[in-house]
């Protein structure tokens, strides 16, 4: 059943759904969550063509690995969620939808160097989520991570309850953060993760209930319980005789024993590579990802898109291109067994196809044409910049266009941070949106060639 209009959520802090849509400026916005990222070319088909027929034929690629189709029209909503219901991406009802927010590895099950293949762990922990009637109640953006390591490791991917594996059996069990900065608790079995993810978010629930302001992410309720506050909830999640026990003061002085497994070919988690660090230096072809590359991957092609967003068209054409498609946290996918003319594709359809595009280094929100506070054209402006700014993106981690100063795309410093207010932008260094800032009020035109001239204005001490 299609929820009403009035059950739709519009402030942030909520998370869209099928079953629980967000009105945005262009129209309905769906979340599909798609099982340990994986989407079988068929129903990538599908999906493209319920995007082009019921929305706008955007569909974005989330930080959480999951497609969103934008612009979904009110009278169509039901026929997309059937659609969608049939194929297996639509849960009991909203509460157990929300939940399932299970990042896993992208190259799970495609590279022999990863300790483990984890994605029968991350189908088995999403349907435990949606199945445990317990759990419903935790935040809206409480997420887990499955990690198998290798060349697509998540360390620095940020989460509430991360396993990630050490060897072929077993997982190091850590809390909020990324793989070096959450807080240790132990080693389970790959087969008792669902188990102890389901105690885990009973005790969050519990210890969160006790206090006077309750955390809604892990990394609070760390913060406010404090290292024997740690220490008790290890002795919670791990009840075995004390002599089997992984206490904390343990994990603390053995942190060896609890390092996921280096991985072959230079990319274990230690370095944490982005995903387009799977480019060689040469183009085309590139050999790391043709059967018997030197990094251990089956036949593969990783494409990434302009702040995560391609048409449904893209989506198509890339699905007729392989037999299945990875959905990852770093605005790409993973083409799996592509086809011989799979890059022309790509290239054909605006894909990145190099990890030396600038356009790489560019976040940006959807703006004036998908956002109703938003009072700019953010894409725009961010592919300006691609083309006038190029010596200043070479120096940069990242340059960041917000349609308004809540930063929904990247709510955190950016080298450079572009923050719209009516129209025009302020431009501020090492800053998040909104900001207070030297350079205030710029047209679009104007605020492009601000940037354009940082890097020989910040280099001349201006």
């Amino acid at each position: 059943m299609t929820p009403p209009p009035a059950t739709w959520p519009r402030r942030r802090g909520t998370c869209p759904g099928v079953l629980a849509p967000m009105e945005v400026g262009d129209g309905l916005l769906l979340r599909v969550r798609v099982p340990a990222g994986i989407l079988p070319a068929g129903h990538a088909r599908y999906i493209a063509e319920l995007g082009d027929r019921y929305g706008n034929g955007l569909i974005d690629l989330s930080h959480r690995g999951n497609l969103q189709l934008r612009g979904i029209a009110a009278e169509g909503l039901e026929a997309v969620t059937d659609a969608l219901r049939a194929m297996g991406y639509v849960s009991a009802d909203a509460a157990s939808e929300a939940v399932r927010n299970v990042l896993c590895s992208p190259t799970a099950g495609l590279d022999s160097t990863a300790p483990m293949d984890v994605r029968g762990v991350a189908r088995t922990l999403d349907a435990r989520l949606a199945e445990d009637g317990a759990l419903h109640r935790l935040p809206p953006k409480f997420g887990w991570l499955v990690c198998g390591g290798g060349i697509g490791h998540l360390a620095d991917s940020s989460t509430d309850v991360r396993f990630d594996a050490v060897d072929d059996v077993r997982f190091r069990l850590s809390l909020g953060g990324t793989l070096a900065t959450a807080v240790p608790l132990g080693l389970c079995r790959a087969a008792d993760v669902a188990d102890i993810a389901s105690a885990l978010g009973r005790a969050f629930l519990e210890l969160r209930s006790t206090m006077p302001e309750p955390p809604r992410r892990m990394a609070g309720l760390v913060a406010a319980i404090g290292i024997e506050g740690i220490e008790r909830l290890s002795a919670q999640i791990f009840p075995p005789p004390p002599s089997s026990r992984t206490k904390l003061r343990f994990v603390l002085t053995r942190q060896a024993d609890l390092r996921p497994a280096e991985s072959g070919g230079g990319s274990g988690w230690r370095q944490a590579p982005h995903l387009m660090d799977l480019f060689g230096a040469a183009e085309p072809p590139h050999p790391s990802l043709l059967p018997g590359g030197e990094k251990g991957l089956a036949p593969a092609l990783p494409v990434a898109f302009p702040f995560g967003r391609l048409s449904a068209a893209t989506l198509a054409a890339l699905a007729t291109a392989c037999v299945e498609i990875r959905i990852t946290p770093w605005r790409a996918l993973i083409l799996v067994a592509p086809s011989a003319d799979a890059e022309a594709v790509a290239r054909t359809h605006g894909a990145i196809l190099s990890h030396t595009d600038r356009r790489l280094k560019l976040t940006a929100c959807s703006g004036i044409g998908g956002c109703d506070v938003g009072t700019t054209d953010t894409h725009a402006t961010a592919l300006a910049i691609a083309d006038r700014a190029g010596p200043l993106l070479d120096a940069v981690r990242m340059v960041h266009v917000s349609g308004c100063a809540k930063g929904c795309a990247h709510p955190a410093i950016a080298d450079v941070t572009l923050t719209a207010r009516d129209g025009r932008y302020d431009v501020a260094l090492n800053a998040e949106p909104g900001d207070d800032s030297s350079h205030t009020g710029l047209s679009p035109a104007d605020a492009v060639a601000c940037v354009a001239d940082l890097l020989t204005e910040e280099s001349s001490g201006a």
